[in-house]
């Protein structure tokens, strides 16, 4: 009995370690996480200023080309999603597998005006969608890979939307 409450303790901590060390990731708010948020949101924010970037990216994804590395039939770029009823994502994405000391961040402005920030692992390069079929509207692939809405600025982006909690 002694052996067995020794061992549930045992346990018990190593538990609460690694809970901590995950949320220790997602509280950096000061460190390389937040520093490349700032950035893709100013890159972002830069190329939906110009008013024909939008258009020239759909144009170049409709045409395709030798450059063309996406697999995605036209709907996926390096920094546009675009969804199958038009809607649109401009959009920065980094992997830790990147960079270690920046945890999966997702951050995009879609074609309704708001920002979208999400965890979910789309690996480097954005493979995970590259394999996955075009989202119907900017709302499903919102819901299917846990974007939140957020300010375009606050760090309120940096907290975690995926995985999702246990129920």
């Amino acid at each position: 009995m002694k052996k067995a409450l020794i061992i549930a303790g045992i346990c018990s901590l190593l538990v609460a370690i690694t809970v901590i060390a995950f949320a220790a990731v997602f509280a950096d708010s000061s460190g390389a996480r937040r520093e490349w948020k700032d950035r893709a949101i100013s890159e972002i924010s830069s190329r939906l200023t110009d008013s024909t970037w939008a258009t020239n990216e759909l144009a170049h994804l409709k045409m395709g080309g030798p450059d063309d590395i996406s697999d995605s039939d036209g709907w996926l770029s390096p920094h546009l999603i675009v969804m199958r009823n038009g809607d649109w994502l401009a959009y920065a994405n980094i992997c830790q597998k990147e960079n270690r000391r920046i945890h999966d961040l997702f951050l995009g402005r879609g074609s309704d005006g708001q920002w979208y920030y999400s965890t979910f692992h789309f690996c480097k390069g954005m493979i995970v969608l590259r394999a996955e079929d075009q989202s119907e509207s900017l709302a499903a692939f919102a819901q299917t890979y846990y974007l939140r809405p957020f300010d375009g600025g606050s760090d309120e982006c940096l907290q975690k939307t995926w995985p999702p909690e246990s129920r």
